[in-house]
């Protein structure tokens, strides 16, 4: 970003840069180069420029509020980043979302949703139906937009995953979220490279980062979905780095186990959004690629910490060092700094925290407080400055007085050879102990009984298996214990 400091105006007559400008740069330079490859379909960055020039054309036409959000809710990933370029161009502030009637449940003041024609109807937004209409101008020059006069204008709300409680709305001026950008781009130096398979969706905020990073930077983006389609793509475009969550590698490595890996030369992958166990980094190391780099971060910060798996190794739940400019305290349930080496609750500070949205709605997320995000996770820092964590303060299991992060008791679960999906969570026993409880999706019929012996085998008292289809997970592949502790427990 360059121009007026934070808090100014602009010079008179420009607007202030922002990444769409770049990928329009990018354009220019390799107009014939795959900005973007689906299953069924490349955009070149060429295209990807009309397409934004067109979309702008049609936004005009909408003649939006100055200011107003904007919700975004398209599948295609193509559609929603040309949809969002434009919007920055026009200085209109922008949320993604999954699906058009979550806006409700987000308690913005949306008053419009782009949307795929025929897409659901929500009460008080106005719907716009997105066709191919939309990206099929005749080709034309870009116009200037009229862009963001100032870098504290509200620019981009992000919405924190959900995995416990209700999703929140994270807002980020263009100040804030050039300093997200720069972040992300320092994190992912360590492991994106010119062709990036990107598993992670857009409406995660690490998600749309990561992929507008590729973008401005001239690389080439290749979205997948099921983790057979990831691995065919990754082998039809020659990916060499690989963008996932915890959860995303994880069924990658489960299902090269199935399917023999032919002609993937990953050189790189950067993985994040759970806790690392050494046993997934050691088999994705194996079977995807070795350079394989851990991101710690969050919606509210942007990246926390980041270093490649050959060093966390030693520990169970090693994370990784802080970025440039970040804080990590470890602290109390009173917030007393504790020494290093000791658990405790974390908290962090980044350079590019993100604010409670709307504005005066702090109270609804009471994990940003006192200048500080408070992730809901309990770890240590080791001698040499290391976050290690040991999993979410309100998941970890205390079953008969040992403490375990639900993530390593599923670990353990996955090996057996009829498990696709586990997700283990504490519930209180008869005697009023916790007691370890598994909910499991099976490609094979498991009787309860046996499924429990074979875990005890591996050190694992498990009270009670419930079998389902499928476990419930936020965007980035996270379980929603909450929600499926809830419906199995009653």
């Amino acid at each position: 970003m360059i121009g007026a400091g934070v808090g100014e105006a602009a010079p008179p007559g420009e607007a202030v840069r922002t990444f769409a400008d770049d990928i329009l740069f990018q354009a220019r330079m390799r107009p014939e180069q795959p900005a973007i490859a689906l299953s069924d379909r490349i955009a070149t960055y060429a295209m990807f420029a009309r397409g934004v020039t067109s979309v702008e054309a049609r936004l005009r036409a909408l003649r939006l509020a100055p200011d107003e959000l904007v919700a975004v809710a398209l599948a295609n990933p193509i559609r929603h980043l040309v949809v969002v370029a434009a919007l920055f161009r026009l200085g209109q502030p922008s949320v993604s979302i999954e699906h058009p009637e979550r806006v409700p449940d987000l308690r913005l003041s949306v008053r419009r949703c782009l949307q795929e024609a025929g897409a659901t109807m929500t009460p008080g937004v106005a719907p716009v139906a997105v066709d191919d209409g939309w990206f099929n101008a005749p080709p034309a020059a870009p116009q200037a937009g009229p862009g963001f006069a100032r870098r504290d204008a509200l620019c981009r709300i992000e919405i924190s995953s959900g995995s416990t409680g209700r999703p929140k709305a994270i807002a980020s001026t263009v100040e804030e979220f050039a300093q997200r950008l720069e972040a992300q781009r320092v994190a992912d130096s360590l492991g994106v490279r010119d062709r990036v398979l990107m598993l992670i969706g857009l409406t995660s905020g690490w998600g749309f980062r990561a992929a507008v990073g590729v973008l401005a930077n001239g690389g080439s983006l290749v979205f997948a979905g099921a983790p057979s389609d990831a691995l065919q793509m990754a082998a039809a475009y020659r990916v060499d780095a690989l963008v996932a969550s915890t959860a995303q590698a994880r069924d990658l490595v489960q299902e090269s186990k199935r399917t023999p890996l032919t002609g993937i030369a990953l050189r790189a992958a950067l993985v994040g959004g759970g806790l690392p166990t050494r046993a997934l980094l050691t088999e994705a190391r194996a079977r995807l690629c070795v350079q394989m780099v851990v991101q710690y971060g969050a919606t509210e910060t942007g990246p926390i910490a980041i270093t490649p798996a050959d060093m966390l190794m030693e520990e169970e739940g090693a994370t990784g060092y802080p970025l440039p400019g970040v804080t990590i305290e470890i602290v109390d349930a009173a917030d007393r700094l504790l020494p290093t080496g000791e658990s405790g609750v974390v908290r962090v500070r980044t350079p590019a925290m993100g604010r409670a949205f709307p504005p005066g709605s702090d109270g609804a997320h009471p994990n940003l407080r006192g200048g500080w995000f408070y992730p809901g996770d309990r770890g240590r820092l080791t001698a040499d400055g290391m976050l290690a964590l040991e999993g979410r303060a309100s998941e970890v299991i205390n079953a008969g007085g040992a403490k375990r992060a639900p993530e390593l008791i599923e670990e353990i679960v996955l090996r057996h050879p009829n498990v696709v999906e586990a997700a283990a969570f504490g519930a209180l026993g008869a005697d009023g102990i916790d007691e370890i409880h598994l909910a499991v999706a099976a490609r094979a019929p498991i009787a309860e009984r046996p499924l429990i012996d074979w875990c005890s085998e591996r050190g694992l008292a498990v009270a009670r298996v419930f079998f389902v289809e499928s476990l419930p997970r936020t965007p980035l592949g996270k379980i929603k214990r909450d929600e499926l502790k809830a419906s199995l427990m009653g």
